[in-house]
């Protein structure tokens, strides 16, 4: 009976083995298809990433080549809006010349205009109300001495002074002047 009871607990234990190793083969079997399946997973997600890190580096490449466009773009309207005000500041500047000159030549437009046109004290007061003192000195000669000579200096200078203000070539008027006296 010994000898059966061996037989019986060897069965069982033969029984359990066999039901235990196909168990673990199942359980065995089961992990290794989670295993693959977490590899198939893993290598997709692992393809996501690089592709999603490969778009990542598109994007910053091109954000910063973008970047790099508009700062040059806006060092280059810097630099034109410098350049235009630097313009404008030199127009401004001939501008305000050109109304200096404007206003001299006027001032002393008005002064031949009071000589030719109104009378002597109109004359008188627009000379005195000069700046230029030059124009002053000579009318002083010429009320002191009313000499042709004195009378030629005071109008060669005012045509003078306006040609050279505006930029034309006065010789040939001032001489007419001078030598009208004598011709």
């Amino acid at each position: 009976m010994l000898k059966k009871m061996f037989y019986i607990a060897g069965g069982l234990f033969l029984s359990v083995a066999l039901l235990g190793s196909m168990g673990l083969g199942a359980w065995t079997y089961s992990l290794n298809n989670q295993l693959e399946k977490s590899q198939a997973d893993y290598a997709a997600l692992q393809s996501r990433y690089d592709k999603l890190n490969s778009e990542y580096s598109e994007s910053k490449t091109d954000y910063e080549s973008r970047l790099n466009k508009a700062q040059a773009e806006a060092d280059d309207a810097h630099a034109q809006i410098k350049n235009l005000e630097s313009s404008l500041d030199r127009s401004e500047s001939e501008n305000k010349a050109l109304k200096n000159k404007i206003s001299a030549i006027q001032s002393k437009i008005a002064v031949l205009n009071a000589f030719w046109f109104t009378s002597e004290s109109a004359f008188a007061h627009r000379v005195e109300s000069s700046d230029d003192e030059q124009l002053k000195g000579l009318y002083q000669a010429l009320q002191k001495d009313n000499t042709w000579d004195h009378f030629a200096d005071l109008m060669s200078y005012l045509i003078q002074s306006i040609s050279e203000t505006s930029g034309i070539q006065s010789s040939s008027v001032v001489e007419a002047v001078r030598m009208g006296h004598h011709g």
